[in-house]
């Protein structure tokens, strides 16, 4: 009788369940909570966490929708991987991916619509969403990957969205009323747009009528096909610090674009690097807006008009403290700055801008200029890509402080010290020499060097995690920076500084490395360095 009572107890179970487990698989369909600890949780049919519930997804979990499917969250969903563990979420199928006019190819993303207040956080880190694809029934054209609506209490940290589609807005997220949370995370060839008249707006990110929190973010190669390559802001009030955008491509407004918005949040520390612009505003674009930024990098964008910098339409932008620089366009005029009407009055304060006022290009600026430069800035290597000062730049110590809506950010987009030496500096990036060690080092203390001491076989073990670095720095042990590498290769996890230093000619000494890495997180390691000691 015992097989006949197992037999009976499956069928039962199955049939009050849209859900199994076999091996380390689980299949999901409908309402959801407890604990995904799978492998794989393929979703066969659209999935929703009640209202009141809690899903949790455990490190290490891929999850794979098997069809045009979403995840609706009116409870709460806590996805908490690791650097070493990270949870995927993507389709099985991406035949149809590319194309726009069905939903083919891509799943239906994460849906946050009117989550009851109620409601606990919903909190995501180290996932990683790929072939989101917002299509289809117009309704459901928002926010490739996530789509938040009139919800709070959301936060990404550590995340990457690549690959996700939009055929409206917010290729990866998009958000209304809402005010997401976006933190050390990376958004790589997301796009919104179509090839109708209804534009696409942010290509990673687009908000409306929102107070989001972007920090610490990277964006490329993302596109859209109307306003922001990479993120775009209507009526809304964005906090958006230490962030970096390059390789985007938009219609207006390459890498940012704002729209109808009187942002009076920190837009800070941000490098805007080598975006295009199909019309204007090859860098940033601001249309009936008038955002405060300050601390900006704008370098090496292009666009017909305006390769850097464009205002439209009663935009009374103001920027403080940046520097607008090697930008290009197709005329004499306008390289740096476009400005469309004589309604838009956008004011530059302390600033670097290359050609000056005289450089403007489309109606005459009547806004205003104030205590800024035209003489270069004197980055330390700008054919590298390292848009630091030089010692010798006039940008060094001729910022201010004095910001009309927000105080100045403590740090800079390195996460070091702003405000060094009495005044802050133009640019993304504050000059720290002189700096002294203590300031340095208590920054972090968890790179580790073998040999130490050690010569030409010394070598960096970047911390677990760590996919890659941005910069190698070698200061002295009073602050000095002493050598820069951009891009350092990574070999097994091991950068073999012992190698880049031999041809510098390093005497024996201590030393303090530093790595800015990838998420712009920084190690830090104190060392002595012998040359003929192998």
């Amino acid at each position: 009788m015992k097989p006949v009572f197992a037999t009976a107890f499956i069928v039962v179970m199955f049939s009050f369940s849209t859900t199994y487990l076999f091996s380390q698989n689980y299949f999901a369909c409908g309402p959801q909570s407890g604990t995904w600890h799978y492998d794989t949780v393929f979703v066969d049919c659209d999935v929703q966490v009640p209202a009141g519930a809690l899903l949790q997804i455990m490190p290490g979990t891929k999850v794979i929708f098997r069809g045009y499917y979403s995840l609706q969250v009116h409870g709460s969903l806590k996805a908490l991987g690791t650097a070493a563990d990270s949870i995927v979420f993507s389709v099985a199928d991406t035949t149809g991916f590319g194309n726009i006019r069905s939903t083919t190819g891509g799943w239906n993303g994460l849906r946050f619509e009117f989550t009851p207040i109620a409601s606990d956080s919903s909190l995501f880190s180290h996932c990683i969403f790929r072939y989101g694809k917002a299509a289809g029934d117009s309704s459901n054209c928002y926010g490739g990957a996530a789509r938040a609506l009139q919800t709070d209490k959301i936060a990404f940290r550590h995340c990457s969205f690549v690959s996700n589609y939009a055929f409206y807005w917010g290729g990866a997220i998009y958000g209304y009323k809402t005010n997401v949370l976006v933190e050390h995370c990376r958004f790589l060839r997301n796009h919104a747009g179509n090839d109708g008249l209804v534009y696409g707006y942010g290509g990673a990110l687009s908000y409306v009528s929102a107070e989001p929190d972007i920090r610490h973010c990277y964006f490329a190669y993302n596109s859209s096909t109307g306003i922001g390559g990479a993120a775009s802001f209507e009526f809304s009030r964005p906090l958006l610090i230490n962030s970096v955008f390059e390789h985007n491509f938009s219609a207006l407004g390459g890498a940012v674009g704002f729209l109808r918005s009187v942002p009076n949040r920190p837009i800070a520390n941000l490098l805007v690097r080598n975006n295009e612009a199909v019309f204007f505003g090859g860098g940033i674009a601001s249309i009936t807006a008038s955002p405060e930024m300050t601390n900006l990098t704008i370098v090496n964008n292009h666009a017909p008009m305006g390769g850097g910098y464009y205002c439209n339409y009663e935009a009374h932008a103001k920027l403080y403290n940046s520097i607008l620089w090697g930008n290009t366009c197709y005329g004499d005029f306008g390289s740096q700055v476009w400005i469309w009407d004589v309604n838009s009055m956008p004011e530059f304060h302390h600033s670097v801008v290359q050609y000056g006022v005289q450089g403007f290009g489309g109606s005459t600026f009547i806004g205003v200029y104030s205590n800024c430069i035209e003489s270069d800035p004197q980055f330390v290597d700008a054919t590298g890509n390292n848009f630091r000062l030089k010692a010798t730049s006039a940008a060094i110590n001729t910022g201010t402080a004095a910001l009309p809506s927000y105080i100045l950010p403590e740090t800079d987009l390195d996460d070091l010290p702003r405000n060094v030496n009495g005044s802050p500096d133009m640019g993304a990036f504050e000059y720290q020499g002189l700096v002294g060690l203590p300031r340095i080092e208590a920054r972090h203390h968890d790179l580790k060097v073998f040999p130490n001491p050690g010569g030409t076989a010394m070598h960096i073990i970047l911390p677990e995690g760590v996919e890659g670095v941005i910069q190698l720095n070698i200061f002295s042990t009073d602050g000095r920076l002493l050598a820069s590498f951009n891009n350092p290769a990574v070999r097994n996890g091991q950068i073999f500084v012992g190698e880049l230093l031999q041809p510098k000619g390093m005497r024996m000494g201590e030393f303090i490395f530093q790595t800015i890495n990838f998420d712009r997180s920084q190690s830090v390691a104190r060392v002595f360095y012998q040359p003929s000691n192998r």
